[in-house]
């Protein structure tokens, strides 16, 4: 488990290291840097994890994690847990079937940095 959870902290470190990189991100002042992050940083995760492979078994074990927990979820919050790992999966296995190669994933996710809104929502739905 504790391998999934590192390789969830990396893809989030990635996401960071890659708009630090951006010599526009660059540009703006350090509040506009950390607003442009929060508002995209789940959907950056989601492009991070189609083009790093995340591993398809990562669910059944997320879900795991959410029934084994030291504080396990009540029953209603477990349904809704369960739920939000099969859209993530889905999300996951829709961006793959793209076949994005290197400057594909950057451009999407230049797209979803900089834009206001929940632009890959509207993309694969």
């Amino acid at each position: 488990m504790d391998n999934i959870y590192e390789f969830g902290a990396k893809l989030l470190f990635s996401a960071v290291e890659w708009a630090k990189n951006l010599a526009i991100f660059n540009e703006l002042t350090d509040t506009d840097q950390l607003t442009l992050l929060r508002a995209s940083w789940a959907e950056l995760f989601v492009v991070n994890a189609a083009q790093f492979g995340m591993p398809a078994h990562v669910a059944p074990l997320l879900a795991a994690s959410g029934l084994h927990s030291t504080t396990p979820l009540p029953s209603e919050q477990l349904v809704v847990f369960m739920d939000r790992i099969r859209i993530f999966q889905g999300q996951i296995e829709r961006l793959k079937t793209l076949q994005m190669d290197i400057a594909e994933f950057c451009s999407l996710k230049a797209i979803i940095l900089f834009s206001v809104g929940h632009f890959l929502s509207a993309l694969i739905s």
